[in-house]
């Protein structure tokens, strides 16, 4: 496996969240925004800075600046919340998939993931922006609401600029030598508490891109269909100059 050439920027956002929790007043997360600034490189310590924004009874609000030595390489806001007991509600109806064949299930970066996509999402067959993968992260304590969080955040950011390059015939995510995608700006949205190491539904899309810049969009689903969590990214997208 080749090194990684920066830190993965859902992992800052894992951070930034958990970073952030030990003054949230016992409230849980409700949503974790970061703008990347910058590439991190992977020898660099990294730093998070918790600034109180806000506190209410309902809400609390902190900003979260990340700094890679001397450098300042994302900027995130998070806000936690005391859910309302109410009845109203609503949500999309989860996608008929089949459900997990754990048989095949790949390993890799704390995650299981299996690919439900045909061709497979780092094929270079064009194809529709649409994907969707089984996902856990096993080994995750059922019962810390924020490590979940964070886990599913980390989570979130690992397949989303992928659906931007299925629709370009000839071109995969996969190819770092030749196309270039990274993170401006990526928001996650909890809707009720995850267990993330159970299996989830992931469910992406990418309605645009254009003007060298893509919108990811994305939906976690449990498998009994509740929508958990929302995810969207904002990124850059480009072929790289020949030489």
């Amino acid at each position: 496996m080749p090194k990684a050439r920066w830190v993965f920027g859902g992992l800052v956002g894992a951070q930034a969240l958990v970073a952030a929790a030990d003054s949230s007043s016992g409230k849980v997360p409700r949503s974790v925004r970061v703008r990347f600034l910058r590439q991190a490189p992977p020898h660099e310590s990294i730093r998070h800075v918790v600034t109180t924004v806000s506190n209410s009874n309902t809400f609390a609000d902190r900003r979260v600046e990340t700094h890679s030595g001397a450098e300042l390489i994302a900027t995130t806001t998070i806000v936690f919340h005391a859910p309302d007991e109410t009845e109203l509600g609503h949500q999309h109806t989860m996608p008929d998939v089949a459900p997990p064949d754990e048989a095949k299930a790949v390993s890799g970066a704390g995650f299981e993931t299996i690919d439900l996509n045909t061709p497979p999402i780092h094929g270079h067959a064009a194809a529709p922006p649409l994907q969707r993968h089984w996902m856990r992260a096993p080994g995750t304590p059922s019962d810390d609401v924020v490590v979940n969080a964070a886990m599913l955040t980390m989570a979130s950011d690992l397949f989303l600029v992928a659906s931007a390059w299925r629709p370009v015939e000839g071109r995969s995510i996969v190819d770092v030598g030749t196309v270039m995608s990274f993170g401006l700006d990526f928001t996650v949205w909890f809707h009720h508490p995850v267990e993330i190491g159970g299996w989830h539904l992931l469910e992406v899309d990418t309605p645009s891109a254009a003007n060298g810049r893509s919108l990811s969009l994305a939906n976690w689903y449990r498998p009994d269909g509740l929508l958990v969590a929302s995810v969207a990214l904002d990124a850059v997208m480009r072929v790289k100059p020949e030489g």
